[in-house]
């Protein structure tokens, strides 16, 4: 069973621009459609045939009370509905905690906040992204670093990441 992190937003995101946000992390990372169209699966060299990420198809919830009772959170009373669901499935694997950022991003950037097992997750200070003068999102040269440390300068050997 994956560990299951959700962006709830006020606005829908692109699938593209997810993805972009997955892939940023892994620059040698590939994706695909799941074949009943439910899900995108982000593939890594460690993946050993199964997704390091899945990003499951964005729904929409009407009652912030449901929203509070599925999740345990209490969501800003000043947000308006509808409410996006986005859902994502990441592996328990150490290699794939890289990806568990990738709902915190989705969260900020689209209006929202990213929860799991009942508590809203923080938003690490510095932040990974910053707003270009062209305004558009871009990593810094930590969060590159620290993200090519985590998955493209790791090798597996089978018995684990060395």
């Amino acid at each position: 069973m994956p560990r299951i992190i959700t962006a709830v937003t006020q606005e829908v995101p692109e699938v593209l621009d997810v993805v972009s946000l997955a892939l940023a992390r892994d620059i040698t990372a590939t994706y695909t459609r799941t074949a009943d169209d439910a899900a995108v699966a982000i593939f890594t060299d460690f993946s050993d045939r199964r997704p390091s990420l899945e990003i499951v198809r964005p729904s929409l919830v009407a009652d912030a009370r449901e929203l509070t009772r599925i999740f345990q959170v209490e969501f800003p009373a000043s947000w308006e509905p509808p409410y996006v669901v986005n859902q994502f499935l990441v592996p328990w694997e150490e290699r794939c905690d890289v990806f568990t950022q990738v709902p915190i991003d989705v969260g900020i950037m689209f209006h929202g906040v990213a929860v799991s097992e009942g508590a809203i997750l923080p938003v690490p200070e510095p932040w990974w992204w910053r707003i270009t003068a062209e305004g558009r999102w871009r990593p810094t040269r930590a969060a590159q670093e620290q993200w090519r440390h985590a998955t493209v300068d790791r090798t597996f050997n089978g018995d684990g990441l060395s």
